[in-house]
């Protein structure tokens, strides 16, 4: 909830504001946790103008901006409130939010202790004591989940290990260290770098023996797509880079387990399946595994305790989204030198294990020859000229800058990249730093079609696709994939909370994100037209079954306004291009094939009114309708895909229904009336009256022979 009443403003505070930025007191990202665990709070501080926002964003990690309360909202814990409040800004507790937030922390997260150790660590929900959080399965409860979607999906599932993360890298065997076994499991891993005092607030028994790897699971159909001389789109997500954020990692496990589970019986999860690859990777599973543990479950950062090591455990380790190569270390406030600080950038770019191996994994290897990225979960894109034909995509290699100002093809169909982020309910998309090299502003070549997906995607989730959070990120995964692959590349933060609540993460988080990756899903073979086209919904096909021969009505919705647009709300930063809603000019049905597909033949729908359409828009959104013939189909079932085209001759988004075909009725054949030979006829010429009584009475007993078969 929000505080629904006004916050007072001292007068000029955003001065106070303007003066911290510039002393570079990113509050959230340098202080520790102090005082008890259990403290902390839920923050709301009102801003009234452009620059108050700007420099609000830039003070709070994750700050969720309600442009019309105009007020933003953060969670901190007691040593940034304190700071907050040296600063003199009119910080508001949000008491109801920070009392369930405390209830959450002291039921769930950390409470964990069992009277005996447990034989299967790692195994148990994030909590099995209360149902707050019980929603949020741990890390080893993802991997079983792999692994069992793979033994239950053998020819849509496959599951790969991509490597080791850093404390993966320290971990040693049994009675091959000779340094007294102390690499020898993740509990002596922990004893080793942190102090008592921390190992006392976790339940070592529920940690696994040795870390766990970075995994992917991948669905799709494979038989089929490899058949196909096209490569598939490809969706892939990163979820819990941060590890306190619990929400993203379930929401892609979900949406993965409704494709499979619902393959047989929605057309649209088959089409997907059919059509798509979609990757999930748990991107930081140490970090992930001391936040199940921790109290106050406020780990961000990878357990690289060797490089930043600091009081607390969530202080040390290097924030991964700050340590990719496209933009590290620009020289802006995009990252913190500091190592303890929440968005330490690490030693170099690629650092981390973990970062080397997602980023393997995502473009695949350098080919000189070629002048492109080869093999990984995403094609390369983004032509490469002489001056950047190298693989750190530098102005001739070496130290020179990167390349800011090249695009992507607006035909690439290689897929969409998302990291699954929390909690501040938006759709980021790059650049996400802003650099001299690109007249200091961050919009990329491709602005436009990154923004129209995105306010596709708000429609369905109802996000603010707002490209930034008023602050620059620099080394982020979105960055990187864009800058090196041109693949359009997001950050999506997802929930209104770290501590989300079960409750409303079945209510509200995950069917919100399910509605926009259907959506992203429908456009996956060229992101960056398709959502230029109106989004085609609601494809029925009005009988369970019709017979072979038979016509079947099929209708759709077909809509060019679904959009959602936000304003930035900083004045510095641009504002997003704004839709422009087309007429729909008509809507094509295909049977059996995807409209690009060859082969395929659109049958045009009638366009008429649609209850769904908005005042003064009524010709954006229309109800198609036709007849498909189904003379010449197979009994069985059949695929339908609807897509609309608006004024502009842009086609859409395509959903499908299943067209269930009936054998037509087993018709007997009428017995041919044989005829006559007359073989009883004694000599040519005219038949005399023998003959023709002969012949009639056969003629009589065929007739009769007839009836009785009737």
């Amino acid at each position: 909830m929000r505080i629904s009443h006004r916050i007072s403003r001292p007068t000029q505070w955003s001065i106070v504001l303007a003066a911290a930025i510039a002393a570079g007191h990113p509050v959230s990202a340098q202080s520790p946790d102090t005082g008890d665990w259990v403290q902390v709070y839920s923050i709301v501080v009102p801003y009234a103008s452009d620059n108050d926002l700007n420099a609000l964003t830039r003070l709070l990690d994750h700050a969720y901006v309600d442009q019309k309360a105009r007020t933003v909202s953060a969670e901190v814990g007691p040593g940034e409130l304190a700071q907050l409040r040296m600063l003199g800004l009119p910080v508001q507790i949000n008491e109801a939010e920070t009392a369930r937030i405390r209830d959450y922390i002291t039921k769930g997260v950390g409470k964990q202790a069992s009277s005996a150790p447990d034989t299967t660590p790692g195994t148990k929900k994030i909590s099995d004591g209360g149902s707050h959080a019980a929603c949020y399965r741990t890390v080893g409860q993802v991997y079983s989940s792999f692994d069992e979607l793979a033994a239950k999906y053998p020819k849509l599932v496959k599951v790969q290990t991509l490597g080791k993360t850093w404390m993966g890298g320290q971990y040693r065997q049994p009675g091959t260290d000779s340094d007294n076994n102390t690499n020898s499991s993740w509990v002596n891993l922990l004893v080793k770098y942190l102090p008592a005092s921390v190992l006392n607030t976790f339940n070592l028994s529920l940690f696994p023996t040795e870390p766990y790897p970075i995994r992917v699971i991948v669905a799709g159909n494979f038989e089929k797509q490899d058949a196909q001389a096209q490569k598939p789109p490809n969706m892939v997500w990163t979820g819990g880079i941060h590890a306190r954020e619990y929400a993203p990692q379930e929401v892609g496990m979900k949406y993965i387990e409704w494709l499979l589970d619902n393959y047989e019986t929605d057309a649209n999860a088959r089409m997907m399946l059919d059509t798509n690859r979609y990757h999930f990777v748990v991107h930081n599973p140490d970090g992930r595994s001391i936040a199940e543990q921790q109290i106050t479950a406020r780990q961000r950062k990878n357990t690289n305790y060797a490089t930043a090591a600091c009081s607390t455990a969530r202080s040390g380790g290097v924030d991964l989204n700050r340590n990719y190569p496209f933009g590290w270390r620009t020289g802006g406030p995009g990252a913190s030198d500091n190592q303890c600080a929440e968005d330490y950038r690490g030693t170099a770019a690629v650092s981390e294990p973990e970062t080397q191996v997602v980023l393997d994994y995502v473009r695949g290897s350098w080919n000189q020859a070629a002048c492109k990225w080869e093999g990984g979960a995403l094609p390369d894109g983004r032509p490469k000229s002489a001056t950047y034909c190298n693989a750190q995509n530098r102005d001739n290699g070496g130290a020179g800058e990167f390349d800011w100002k090249t695009g992507a093809d607006e035909n690439y169909g290689g897929g969409v990249f998302i990291d699954l982020h929390s909690a501040a309910r938006a759709i980021l998309w790059s650049w996400g730093v802003r650099r001299s090299e690109n007249e200091n502003n961050i919009q990329t070549p491709n602005n436009l079609g990154l923004a129209t997906i995105a306010q596709r995607m708000a429609y369905h989730n109802k996000y603010s696709a707002q490209q930034v959070l008023g602050y620059d990120t620099e080394g982020t995964t979105k960055d990187a994939v864009y800058g090196y692959l041109g693949a359009p590349s997001y950050t999506v933060e997802m929930g209104r909370s770290f501590y989300e609540s079960c409750d409303n993460f079945n209510k509200e988080v995950y069917p919100e994100n399910f509605n926009g990756f259907h959506y992203l899903s429908r456009v996956l073979y060229r992101p960056y037209q398709l959502p230029q086209g109106p989004d085609t919904v609601d494809v029925k096909i009005a009988a369970e079954a019709v017979q072979a021969g038979t016509k079947a009505l099929v209708t759709a919705t077909v809509d060019d306004n679904r959009y959602l647009y936000s304003k930035p709300g900083q004045s510095d930063i641009p504002a997003p291009p704004v839709p422009v809603v087309k007429k729909i000019k008509t809507a094509l049905a295909y049977v059996g094939k995807l409209p690009w597909e060859a082969g395929a033949v659109g049958i045009p729908l009638a366009l008429s009114a649609s209850d769904q359409a908005s005042p003064g828009l009524e010709e954006a959104t229309r109800t198609a309708s036709g007849m498909l013939d189904t003379t010449g189909l197979a009994p069985g079932r059949h695929m339908v895909y609807v897509q609309g085209i608006n004024e502009d001759d842009k086609p859409g988004s395509v959903s499908a229904a299943f067209l269930n075909v009936k054998a037509a009725p087993e018709v007997t054949p009428e017995q041919p009336v044989m005829p006559i030979a007359f073989p009883f006829r004694r000599s040519g010429g005219a038949l005399d009256l023998v003959d023709l009584a002969l012949a009639a009475l056969g003629v009589a007993g065929l007739v009769a022979a007839r009836r009785r078969r009737r």
